[in-house]
């Protein structure tokens, strides 16, 4: 009943000095909502895309690189490359020592349904993959299902949609069985996935970490079948002469340009996973390759997106630096309730001359305190939001999910706001309880 009293007498001193009020509310929420716009999009850039299953999904690395060179050096160590051969990867799919594996390797073609001409294809980007990609990371259907095993050995002319590429070329019915050109290959469609935006994006490595996932998927050995490569979207990276230019002699070559995953049943069988690409390493030294000391590692998501460089310490800086500025601003609020809570000396000594002992006075200055924060946390959360629909704006070709404030942050924005301004109301507080009545009186 006392703390709804004191409630009352906050919102009228508010009230009673309005231009004081609105300083230090706008000064908290100013401060708050910066912290709030670089840690939101700090942490969703650097969250988890795969939490329930992180640390079973491996990026698989082979060390296979020039004898005469090492790929990169990072800090004086050497480093290896995040993609593989072909060969290397058709024989790590033909083993299949894993739950789930599946290549990963983007490209692009044009792309139409069979009641389109060819003035209307677009082009578009495609994943090209295993089968076990959609279950390894978790891609959910609206349609139909993956291709099946036979289909991923033989390249079958096979596609699954996105959404958003269904509901522009069949307006959102379910099209699993009808057919799209893929440049001049009529491919089946067998599923269409629903809504999904990992972020980040893993499996492309860093320079597509945030953008969305590309909108097809076939199958990976329609691509190779097909000739389908480009090294402007692919990326492949070659230490020796690819000879006479062939597609046969790129697949044998040792060009790298495939990214490998793998999810194993539990993490725990992650060192049995090493041993067996250790051993497979031997196997190949042992035919004439691989001829670098064996670096080769596997790498869970939260690991590859610090390899890949995706998650850097740096990205936190600007989190320390809006922290930095939130303390600045609660410093000015400070001095402003100093100010404030000084000038209600005279207020102050006749409570404590009618009886009002030093506590009473700290819980009233305390609840205007509190009060600041709830309305400064409010108004710094309206700030948050609409910092973060200008800054989707300006960055558009990110995914809108990555200017979105969870509900865990937008709490923490309020009991931010409650807690930074009472501990920072702390020393404005005792400066006004100790205040002697009788000097106060005397200035009457």
């Amino acid at each position: 009943m006392l703390i709804g009293y004191y409630f009352k007498l906050a919102w009228l001193s508010l009230k009673k000095t309005p231009l004081l009020s609105i300083l230090m509310i706008g000064t908290i929420a100013m401060g708050i909502a910066a912290t709030m716009i670089t840690s939101t999009v700090s942490i969703m850039m650097a969250q988890d895309p795969l939490p329930e299953k992180s640390d079973r999904v491996f990026s698989v690395r082979l060390s296979s690189w020039s004898p005469d060179k090492a790929y990169q050096l990072a800090k004086g160590e050497e480093v290896i490359p995040p993609m593989l051969t072909y060969m290397d990867t058709m024989n790590l799919l033909e083993d299949s020592k894993g739950l789930r594996q599946s290549a990963a390797v983007m490209y692009k073609s044009m792309v139409r349904s069979e009641s389109q001409t060819d003035k209307e294809a677009k082009m578009l980007r495609f994943n090209s993959v295993n089968n076990d990609f959609f279950a390894m990371f978790n891609v959910p259907f609206l349609y139909g299902a993956p291709w099946s095993d036979q289909a991923d050995r033989e390249g079958a002319a096979l596609v699954v949609l996105d959404r958003q590429t269904n509901d522009r070329l069949f307006s959102g019915a379910n099209s699993v069985g009808q057919h799209v050109y893929i440049g001049k290959h009529l491919a089946r469609i067998v599923g269409v996935i629903d809504s999904w935006s990992p972020l980040p994006q893993v499996f492309h490595g860093p320079h597509h970490a945030h953008n969305l996932p590309f909108p097809l998927f076939t199958p990976f050995q329609f691509q190779v079948n097909n000739n389908l490569l480009s090294k402007g979207e692919m990326g492949w990276q070659c230490w020796a002469p690819l000879g006479d230019g062939t597609l046969e002699t790129f697949l044998a070559s040792e060009c790298v340009w495939i990214r490998y995953w793998v999810e194993l049943e539990a993490a725990m069988q992650r060192g049995d996973y090493m041993d067996y690409i250790n051993a497979y390493v031997e196997e190949q030294k042992s035919g004439g390759r691989f001829a670098r000391e064996n670096l080769s590692k596997i790498f869970n998501i939260t690991e590859s997106l610090i390899e890949d460089r995706v998650v850097e310490e740096d990205d936190f800086i600007a989190v320390w630096l809006a922290a930095a500025f939130l303390v600045a601003c609660l410093l000015n609020c400070m001095g402003l309730m100093l100010i404030k809570f000084y000038g209600k000396g005279a207020e102050v000594g006749l409570r404590r001359a009618v009886g009002a002992s030093k506590q009473h006075i700290a819980m009233q200055f305390g609840c205007e305190t509190v009060l600041i924060g709830i309305l400064g946390g409010f108004l710094g959360l309206a700030l948050a939001q609409l910092g973060l629909r200008i800054t989707a704006d300006i960055f558009a070709h990110l995914p809108a999910g990555l200017m979105q404030m969870s509900l865990p942050l937008v709490v923490m924005t309020v009991v931010l706001a409650v807690l930074s301004s009472t501990l920072f109301g702390l020393w404005p507080i005792y400066r006004a309880a100790q205040t002697q009545p009788s000097a106060q009186l005397k200035s009457l």
